[in-house]
């Protein structure tokens, strides 16, 4: 035998660099959680604190409004109304990725366990926040305006915004007008007393179209938002809403959408036992958005022998599990069905 052919290697292992893995381990960008994680701090002071316990109800208490008088004229004696208040409970969205690594599995793998740790780590916190990012739009979604058209004729009148959809409990403007779309929705907005700045969710159309018209003039980026008048937009991959083809946005007064985040007291605390039961604690998204994930970890005994390119029949293996928990909530209205996000759409 010549030319060394028995001591061929029978294949080549390279390591792909990061720009070279990254179409494959790409993820979603959670603007709209980290929206409402960042509005958390302005809109709601330390509800986290009130929370010891995952079993644990909070209540976020506000004053209601206050219904305008009918006098005209000064009296002796004047009797007036008690004011009230009003309570919102707060419900958690808990979401969970888990991984293993068995110890043996890098010996025969051309990455070391640090590489695949961090790959798993991070791979599990891109899901998290992707899936949190879901919640955080569907919450807005299902908690948004849904009076009729009847309840606001009057600032619809006023605001000359567009027509009402009952059926999808939207503010509809036509392709017509679809340039002046943030003008007409922050004057429907205002026709309904929100003054002041506006957030607003939108799909990538209307992301799009809303960039070309910003382009014209001075434009201004600011992290994953840009503005527009005196609405800031929050881009996202998801479809805001399916009813409208020509594009779909969700708009509330400044800073009225919050998501607060939640730890375990003993994991904020740090217990770690050591052995198999191991260690309670919490980490940092590695990307960051500035939320913080419970983590559980532990080690045992395994017999990794079933995987054929790494295992052993002696092994030992550590599980992890990191669990990421957000309070959603917008500011409330007592008013049945009434809500601070509105959704818009655009008609043919």
């Amino acid at each position: 035998m010549s030319l060394y052919a028995s001591s061929v290697l029978a294949k080549a292992q390279v390591k792909g660099t990061q720009a070279w893995t990254s179409p494959e381990t790409r993820a979603k960008q959670p603007t709209v959680m980290a929206m409402a994680v960042k509005n958390s701090v302005i809109a709601i002071p330390a509800p986290e604190i009130a929370r010891v316990h995952e079993n644990r109800v909070v209540d976020i208490n506000f004053f209601s409004k206050i219904a305008a008088g009918a006098g005209t004229a000064k009296a002796a004696y004047h009797t007036g109304s008690v004011g009230d208040s009003a309570k919102q409970n707060l419900t958690y969205v808990t979401t969970v990725e888990k991984f293993t690594i068995p110890y043996k599995l890098a010996d025969n793998n051309v990455f070391g366990y640090e590489e695949i740790f961090n790959n798993q780590y991070n791979q599990a916190w891109q899901n998290l926040l992707a899936r949190q990012d879901s919640a955080a739009l569907a919450y807005l979604i299902a908690n948004r305006c849904q009076l009729t058209a009847a309840n606001l004729a009057t600032p619809l009148a006023a605001s000359g915004a567009g027509t009402w959809s009952d059926v999808n409990k939207a503010l509809e403007i036509t392709s017509a007008n679809k340039n002046l779309r943030v003008q007409k929705a922050e004057s429907f907005l205002k026709a309904r007393y929100f003054n002041g700045g506006y957030d607003a969710v939108v799909d990538l159309q209307t992301a799009a179209d809303l960039s070309f018209l910003l382009n014209q003039g001075a434009g201004n980026n600011q992290n994953t938002a840009f503005q527009f008048g005196q609405t800031a937009f929050v881009p996202t991959p998801e479809i805001v809403a399916s009813e409208y083809a020509l594009g779909g946005m969700i708009i509330m007064p400044k800073a009225t959408f919050a998501g607060i985040v939640w730890n375990d007291k003993q994991n904020l605390k740090g217990v770690n036992v050591g052995g198999r039961e191991g260690l309670l604690t919490t980490a940092t998204d590695p990307f960051g958005y500035g939320v913080r994930a419970d983590v559980s970890v532990y080690t045992e005994r395994t017999d990794s022998s079933a995987d054929l390119n790494g295992g052993s029949t002696q092994d030992f293996k550590d599980e992890y599990e990191i669990t990421l928990t957000v309070a959603y909530a917008t500011a409330p209205l007592t008013t049945a069905n009434d809500g601070v996000a509105h959704l818009v759409g655009i008609t043919a």
